[in-house]
C-alpha cells in the first residue's frame, strides 16, 4: 500500500465488518439512484477509500436509465412480412386473403391490453378455422406466435 494511505493498512475489527459490509453495499444503490437522477458519472467527494469509490461507480454503470426493449430488426420484419403473404407457396391472390384474415383476427379478438389468459391461443384457433375454410394452409402456432409479437407487440 502507498505511504500517503495509513489508515487502510490496519485490519478491520470483526464488530466493525457487518457495518462496513453494509456501508459498502449501501454505496452501490447510492450510486444506482444518482444515475436515475441524472447526476454525471463522477463518485461524491466524501468517499475515504477508492473501495468506496469503486463500489458507487459500480451502482451507477449497473444502473440503466431508460430501459428499452429492442424492436425486431428489418430483418425480422421482411422475413415475418414474407411469411404473413405467403410468399413462394401461396398464389397472389391466396397470400393477401391469408394477410387480411390474419390482420382481422388479431384486430377482432386482441385489441385489449395486455390479452387475457388464453386470448393467444383462441386467436390462433380462430385463425386456423377461418383458413381453413378458404382453403388455406394454416400457420403453425409458433410461428403465428412469433409473428404476432413482431407485428402486433403481444
Amino acid at each position: 500500500m502507498s505511504d500517503d494511505a495509513p489508515d487502510f493498512e490496519i485490519s478491520v475489527p470483526a464488530w466493525r465488518a457487518r457495518r462496513l459490509r453494509a456501508h459498502l453495499a449501501a454505496l452501490g444503490e447510492a450510486g444506482r439512484v444518482a444515475r436515475m437522477a441524472g447526476d454525471d458519472r463522477a463518485a461524491p467527494e466524501d468517499l475515504a477509500h477508492r473501495a468506496e469509490e469503486r463500489r458507487w461507480l459500480a451502482g451507477w454503470d449497473r444502473a440503466r436509465p431508460d430501459p428499452v426493449a429492442p424492436g425486431p430488426t428489418p430483418r425480422q420484419l421482411a422475413k415475418i412480412g414474407r411469411w404473413q403473404a405467403g410468399t413462394s407457396r401461396l398464389k397472389a391472390g391466396e397470400g393477401t386473403l391469408r394477410s387480411a384474415i390474419l390482420d382481422a383476427v388479431a384486430d377482432e379478438m386482441l385489441a385489449v391490453r395486455p390479452p387475457p389468459h388464453g386470448a393467444i391461443a383462441a386467436a390462433h384457433r380462430e385463425t386456423v378455422r377461418r383458413c381453413r375454410e378458404a382453403g388455406l394452409p394454416a400457420p403453425k402456432a409458433s410461428r403465428y406466435r412469433k409473428w404476432l409479437k413482431l407485428t402486433r407487440g403481444v
